[in-house]
């Protein structure tokens, strides 16, 4: 075994240099070191780990280690061992002994702590003494992952107070700690503000959907600063992905702003609750929807109620009321009659004799390249909620046009369904809706949703790699999480089959998706 020069740093800052030697008259070459082994134990760090931890080697550049556990740092002690040159003679001159180096300063192995919190770059070199003589260097990157390799969201409610409802706050303290792969590793955000549940029928499941209100406008996860966030708890979809993908479709398409999101691990009060999407808010904001400052919320809302949500528009083709989400708006204001009558004018265009005309029809009121995407992104997805029933958004600026959007709630969408048939990958269901099957009629629209069709299968293996790093980014939270909830290997509402482990439920996603898209592909191009 060879104790060569271990050189421990950040990343960004190590030289990667590799050298042959020769050395008198004869030619050597020295054998090139290696890093063997690195572990940390728990008798060198008693207040961060509780069982020993050996780290993965791969490919002579990589260190992958898993802490099993959540930790509330990283600065730990490691032991290692490397192998290459030792007690070689090159001519007359003998390679030394090694020294260990962490930026710079003598490290130790079992006595040196080292701050892993981000990527660290640890360097082995055969240390050479004699004129003329220059070290072999080999470079390894060391990932330190505690837990599942998520980002930590820690929330401690004040006094510990349960979260009972979804329309009273409880004041609560955040703390979000990024990992090493994540986009600011080892960054730590802390603030302050209210929490409270949220959602419809996901509010009665085991696993809470939750809304969060910071007191000051925070940047999380590298998403935009803002006061309003949302966690998705994904509890019915077994692959927590169906939200993801959706919003990497709308990512594609021309509907306009997407939410942004990124996965997280829940502590609430002190115990894992689980993975989590954080979520931005939809709200209407420069850096999320957009409407010049002077428009437009709107959701179709099946279950909407005047008292409880708000002033209800009612249009004469869309069964479900229309809620205006934002701003606040009351009966008989100048806003909801600017609403009220623009719909209904809409409306009126769109089922006229005459809709197919450029100036006087639909198009005078509806904007054709958010419609379009937004019907092939749910039609694809065959979402059960996308039938104008509930979290069909649109967005309006005064003296605009109307625009589908954003996507939102897919967590009962690509199969994970029990009724309507759509847990079938073919048939046709938001054709159906009646706006949507009037547009069809329009020689115009119907081509432009083919053309927008064609361009999500042209770029259907994209969306099926997105699918892939996902999974292999949550592998190890998918298991704690059912470790938590149990959702794996049994029907959850509203499951329409179990596929066993995590594995499988993704594989399945998957197969559903290429069908889907196969089967409307051919539809497509019988029309």
């Amino acid at each position: 075994m060879f104790s060569g020069l271990l050189l421990a740093g950040c990343s960004d800052n190590v030289e990667h240099i590799t050298y042959n030697v020769v050395r008198g008259g004869t030619d050597s070459v020295a054998a090139e070191p290696r890093l063997t082994r690195l572990e940390f134990l728990a008798a060198d760090n008693p207040e961060l780990l509780v069982d020993d931890v050996v780290c993965t080697i791969t490919g002579d550049s990589v260190a992958e280690c898993w802490v099993p556990h959540v930790m509330s740092g990283k600065w730990l002690v490691a032991r290692f061992t490397v192998s290459g040159t030792a007690n070689v003679l090159l001519g007359d001159t003998a390679l030394s002994s090694a020294e260990v180096l962490a930026d710079g300063e003598r490290m130790e192995s079992g006595v040196t702590a080292v701050d892993f919190a981000r990527p660290v770059a640890l360097t082995v070199v055969s240390q050479m003494v004699g004129e003329d003589l220059r070290p072999i260097r080999r470079d390894y990157t060391v990932y330190v992952h505690a837990f599942t390799g998520l980002p930590v969201l820690w929330i401690e409610t004040e006094d510990e107070a349960p979260i009972e409802s979804k329309e009273e706050y409880v004041w609560a303290t955040f703390r979000l700690t990024e990992d090493v792969v994540t986009r600011s590793p080892g960054d730590v955000v802390e603030i302050t503000g209210q929490i409270r549940g949220r959602g419809n029928s996901t509010w009665s499941l085991p696993k809470k959907p939750y809304r969060l209100k910071l007191d000051t406008k925070t940047s999380l996860l590298g998403m935009p600063a803002d006061k309003s966030w949302v966690l998705l708890a994904n509890y019915s979809d077994k692959t927590m992905l169906r939200n993801a993908t959706a919003m990497r479709m709308g990512e594609m398409s021309d509907i306009g702003y997407t939410p942004r999101s990124h996965f997280v691990e829940l502590m609430l009060n002190g115990r894992y609750d689980g993975t989590y999407q954080l979520y931005e808010k939809l709200e209407l904001a420069r850096h999320r929807i957009d409407v010049d400052g002077d428009g437009f919320l709107l959701e179709t809302d099946q279950r909407a109620k005047a008292q409880e949500d708000g002033p209800l528009v009612r249009v004469e083709h869309i069964s479900a009321p229309i809620v205006v989400k934002e701003p606040d708006v009351t009966a008989g204001s100048e806003d909801y009659a600017y609403v009220s009558r623009f719909l209904a004018e809409a409306d009126s265009a769109l089922f006229s004799d005459g809709f197919k005309d450029h100036d006087g029809g639909w198009r005078k009121y509806l904007d054709m390249d958010s419609f379009a995407d937004w019907y092939v992104v749910n039609e694809i997805a065959k979402n059960n909620d996308a039938y104008f029933f509930a979290s069909c958004f649109m967005n309006l600026r005064r003296g605009g046009k109307l625009r589908m959007g954003p996507l939102w709630d897919y967590d009962l969408a690509f199969g994970n369904i029990l009724y309507n048939s759509n847990f079938e990958p073919e048939g046709f269901y938001i054709r159906f809706v009646p706006w949507y099957a009037r547009l069809l009629r329009d020689p115009a629209f119907l081509e432009r949703v083919k053309e927008r069709f064609g361009y999500f299968y042209t770029h259907r293996d994209d969306i099926l790699a997105a699918i892939n790093g996902d999974a292999q980014y949550l592998r190890r939270a998918a298991e704690e999480n059912n470790n938590r909830w149990g959702t794996l290997y049994k029907l959850t509402w509203q499951n329409h089959d179990v596929w066993g482990n995590y594995h499988n439920e993704v594989q399945k996603l998957k197969e559903w998706l290429i069908h889907r898209m196969d089967w409307l592909r051919d539809e497509f191009a019988k029309m």
